[in-house]
């Protein structure tokens, strides 16, 4: 039999290391709690004292985490497994951590070292019964290779080459968010009609949703969900979809939709339960987050507004300044809104300044600020780059200000040059005042030999004082049209940039969005599933909001409006 390392030994990765045993395999184990070890070794594993003593000593090892972060601190540095792996290590990554991550632990294994993507469908019960459906992505000799080994734990399901599995994984989830989101909205749906119970049952039993029907509806009336699939997990894999979605350029709306039902849940507090559990946030049922609000949301009176935000986004151009000119009103609003205890995070698809830069004009113009207090589409193009690329291809060409290039090289890039264009991996693009024909030229000549085209916005005019002046999406139409490509934006009102402003609120379970711009804080707002308040003294007129395709849920004239507001509603 063969001898195999199983790193990590959570809920799933202890199951697997037991079933491996029992099929008679020499198992090795390393987990950070060395407590966890010891139900194992009583039962014949072997204790390592560290990933890379594992990998030493065996032929297959098995990683089995939570996420990319702990992959990465398993894997990587002079304790991980790569420090251990030698020419007769197959690696077998089954956490579901997506493709970003797979690539990364690819590029850190030494050339030799065999690697397969191999995460699971199935939970606790599969695990132990050997049933799960394994994933596997990577080369077909190599799969081969370790399929007598995960035999013992299911059925082995070669999808593609090395990626396959993280990406078909993602697929999986994706379908299964969807499908119970579906199921819960409909519940919903019917208990506000008036549809009693057993009727709602009887029809969902006779459509698409028969099956979520008859798994969950038991658990839903119990009002009782052990975890199979803790919903905090799901929400991790909910990010990682919307991560990869991004990054791909596609479009997943029902599945952001899911993905924000997932996030609601685990900010009430349900975390540890059964994923299942969403369903009890979407009907309305124990601790809500008011002022989360869905896109048919309006402003109202009574109950939710803003006087339940715990934490606020808030756009700079067009509500705290205009053109650098500080708005009246803006900074004392800002201080009323944190003596309440409320934490406000302000966010801008401004590429041309850093974050440290517009820290200091906050606090020039009265507003307390550090650079964690602001996100830039800048930062949050420099993270999707990373998940395009992997560390294996991280050379970009930057066609923006000096800011971008600084975000992009403290990211860990490689920045290239307009002559080596066309050894980019990514291009990314934000607005600057000098922009010409030969950035134009790189750029094309660079994503027309296969270069990933990234933006940080695609706002076509930012306000100024003396009216609106171009911005990134002006300069990125010239590259699109000439390029032959339509590129993936990450800024505003792109879902990846409001869920890493959320993550920058920890702690928050109310979080409103401030902005001046309907196409992109307020549509973004409402991409997000988080309420959306719009200020007039940007972009935005009152005509505008007349014929607007989308509403926010409260109008102000300016931000200096919103403590009264709060009183309004208070």
């Amino acid at each position: 039999m063969t001898a195999v390392a199983v790193v990590g030994l959570g809920a799933m990765g202890s199951r697997i290391a037991a079933r491996l045993l029992a099929a008679g395999h020499e198992v090795i184990v390393w987990t950070r709690s060395a407590e966890k070890t010891e139900p194992l070794t009583a039962i014949g594993a072997a204790a390592a004292a560290s990933p890379a003593e594992a990998a030493s000593r065996v032929g297959v090892l098995i990683t089995m985490v939570a996420d990319p972060a702990a992959l990465r601190s398993v894997t990587e540095g002079p304790g991980g497994v790569a420090a251990g792996a030698g020419a007769s290590l197959s690696v077998v990554e089954m956490s579901t951590v997506g493709p970003a991550a797979v690539a990364r632990l690819a590029a850190v294994l030494p050339p030799a070292t065999g690697l397969v993507d191999a995460p699971v469908l199935g939970s606790r019960a599969e695990a132990e019964s050997g049933s799960l459906v394994i994933l596997a992505g990577g080369p077909a000799p190599l799969v081969d290779r370790v399929s007598p080994v995960l035999s013992a734990l299911g059925s082995v399901l070669h999808v593609g080459s090395l990626g396959a599995g993280a990406a078909a994984k993602l697929v999986a989830n994706a379908a299964h968010f969807g499908a119970l989101g579906a199921f819960g909205e409909t519940i919903a749906l019917a208990r506000g009609l008036g549809l009693q119970a057993e009727a709602a049952h009887r029809v969902l039993a006779a459509t698409p949703l028969a099956g979520q029907d008859a798994r969950r509806w038991a658990a839903i009336e119990a009002g009782e969900y052990p975890p199979r699939f803790r919903l905090s997990l799901a929400g991790k894999d909910a990010r990682l979809i919307a991560d990869a979605a991004a990054a791909a350029g596609v479009d997943l709306r029902l599945t952001t939709a899911a993905g924000s039902w997932l996030a609601e849940a685990e900010r009430a507090g349900l975390g540890n339960r059964d994923y299942t559990a969403m369903v009890t946030t979407i009907m309305g049922v124990g601790d809500r987050s008011p002022s989360r609000l869905r896109p048919d949301a309006r402003p109202q009176t009574g109950g939710a507004g803003p006087a339940d935000y715990d934490g606020l986004i808030i756009d700079l151009d067009g509500v705290i300044w205009r053109g650098g000119d500080p708005i009246p009103g803006a900074a004392d609003a800002i201080a009323a809104m944190r003596s309440t205890g409320t934490r406000v995070l302000f966010a801008t698809n401004e590429p041309r300044r850093s974050r440290s830069a517009l820290a200091a004009r906050l606090a020039e113009i009265g507003i307390p600020a550090t650079a964690a207090d602001v996100l830039t589409s800048a930062a949050v193009a420099a993270r999707v780059a990373g998940s395009l690329t992997g560390p294996a291809g991280r050379r970009v060409l930057v066609v923006g200000p000096p800011a971008l290039h600084e975000e992009m090289k403290g990211a860990g890039f490689q920045l290239v040059a307009g002559e080596e264009a066309r050894e980019a991996e990514v291009v990314v693009v934000g607005g600057h005042e000098e922009f010409d024909y030969r950035e134009l030229r790189a750029a094309v000549a660079a994503v027309r030999a296969g270069a990933r085209l990234l933006a940080t916005g695609r706002d076509a005019v930012f306000p100024m004082p003396d009216g609106p002046w171009p911005a990134t999406g002006a300069i990125l139409a010239a590259i699109e049209t000439a390029g032959g490509v339509r590129a993936v934006v990450v800024g505003k009102p792109e879902r990846i940039m409001f869920d890493i402003a959320c993550e920058a609120l920890p702690g928050c379970a109310r979080i409103g969005v401030i902005g001046d711009h309907l196409s992109t804080d307020i549509e973004g707002a409402r991409r997000a599933g988080l309420a959306a308040v719009l200020v007039l003294t940007g972009l935005t007129s009152q005509a505008d909001l007349a014929r607007a395709p989308v509403t926010p849920d409260l109008v102000l004239d300016s931000l200096a409006a919103l403590p009264q507001a709060i009183l309004a509603t208070s």
